[in-house]
């Protein structure tokens, strides 16, 4: 016979829900924020990361509101991040892949949201840029001074789609090469020009000014460095 018993599941299957009410924390543990017009629920251990949180969770005051929860002055945007940071310990990257800028404005905010929670990890991390080096900027710079659209593919052909493309044009002047028989496959190409070798020797090459398109092509490209936004250990600590 089968050594199963309906003890032994329920013994097994108690243990595992028990397991994993701990690991989304007991009701007393889980701590309700209204931050504005919104509401986060999270864990005590998550907020005491923040000295603001530490100290005001500790005991000493008894300021919760009649259901429980903790009225916060902040702007619930900006504490998404703040939040966010103290869940995951990773920092926040606010980059705009379509511009392949940072924003800076934005940092600048979350930078007084970390310092009035205490947050020093994340004060650190935004007052010395370090979010910079999470993005590598890479430019390329290709003249082309004779545009056409076979040139134009080239270009264009090995450019990634996260990659940021700017052109300027303007007009100018090429000397271009005169076949002295007038045949047209030669024109611009001397060295395939068989005609009138000899004379050419004595007298050089006949050239003329053409107006040609030419074009700057920027591209930028951007390379994502996931290790270096990730945080280790306490958000609070050293």
């Amino acid at each position: 016979m089968s050594g199963y018993s309906d003890d032994a599941a329920s013994r097994t299957s108690s243990s595992t829900d028990s397991a994993f009410r701990d690991s989304f924390g007991s009701l007393a543990d889980r701590i309700t924020l209204r931050v504005g017009e919104r509401r986060f629920t999270t864990l005590r251990e998550t907020l005491i990361q923040s000295e603001y949180f530490a100290a005001r969770l500790s005991g000493r005051w008894n300021d919760a509101d009649e259901d429980g929860s903790y009225f916060i002055d902040a702007d619930p945007a900006l504490f998404e991040h703040i939040l966010s940071y103290l869940r995951s310990g990773n920092f926040p990257v606010f980059f705009d892949s379509s511009t392949l800028t940072f924003d800076h404005a934005k940092y600048l905010s979350l930078l007084g949201e970390a310092r009035y929670f205490g947050i020093r990890k994340l004060i650190d991390w935004i007052e010395k840029k370090k979010y910079i080096d999470v993005v590598e900027i890479t430019r390329s710079v290709i003249v082309d001074d004779d545009v056409t659209s076979a040139s134009m593919h080239s270009h264009m052909s090995g450019v990634s789609g996260d990659s940021k493309v700017d052109l300027s044009t303007s007009w100018g002047f090429k000397k271009i090469y005169l076949c002295p028989m007038g045949f047209s496959s030669h024109h611009g190409n001397p060295s395939r020009c068989p005609c009138e070798l000899l004379k050419r020797r004595e007298e050089g090459d006949k050239f003329r000014d053409e107006l040609v398109l030419r074009a700057v092509v920027t591209i930028t490209s951007a390379t994502f460095n996931p290790d270096r936004c990730l945080g280790h250990g306490l958000a609070s600590g050293n």
